[in-house]
């Protein structure tokens, strides 16, 4: 390695001599014999690596036949086939919809589906008198009386939770987790 080191060191510092026109015969004589010199060596370097991957690929052959009989022979497997998953029944028995409620018919279906019914009873909706839209709004209105009426305790619930709401403000709460 040293020796390497050394004719490197002596062939960059002839090249740069030579390269800029100083030198005289002799040196660039020198240069050569040091650049043959150099592949000289890589060459013998090359060859002993060489050898020993010649050693390495022989045991490694040997290796393999004397294995080779007295282990189980493997099984050939034979090669799957490739399948495509479309959008269809397939696909949907392997992935699922996701979310259960999965619309089973569309709004005009609905409607549809309603409006038969009604002519199966015997009132088709163009038959049936409209109903009165104030009278059912204030319907609505005395029910929602009588259950506020009746349900002091409701009432009072609902009372304090808008004055809390009202003192707290939205965040108001954990603010050291952030969370």
């Amino acid at each position: 390695y040293k020796q390497k080191k050394e004719l490197e060191n002596k062939l960059a510092s002839l090249r740069t001599f030579v390269e800029s026109g100083q030198a005289d015969e002799e040196q660039v004589r020198e240069l050569y014999l040091l650049q043959a010199q150099k592949w000289i060596t890589i060459s013998f370097e090359e060859i002993e690596s060489i050898d020993q991957e010649m050693v390495i690929l022989k045991s490694r052959d040997t290796m393999k036949q004397s294995s080779a009989p007295h282990g189980p022979p493997r099984q050939v497997r034979t090669p799957l086939k490739p399948f495509i998953l479309t959008r269809d029944a397939v696909q949907a028995k392997v992935f699922g919809a996701g979310y259960p409620g999965l619309p089973t018919m569309t709004v005009n279906d609905w409607y549809d589906q309603k409006k038969r019914e009604e002519a199966a009873h015997g009132q088709s909706a163009a038959q049936r008198p409209p109903a009165d839209t104030n009278d059912e709004e204030l319907r609505k209105e005395q029910q929602e009386k009588i259950k506020e009426e009746d349900d002091e305790e409701a009432l009072q619930k609902a009372r304090d939770w808008d004055d809390w709401k009202d003192t707290h403000p939205r965040g108001y709460g954990n603010r050291q987790n952030m969370g």
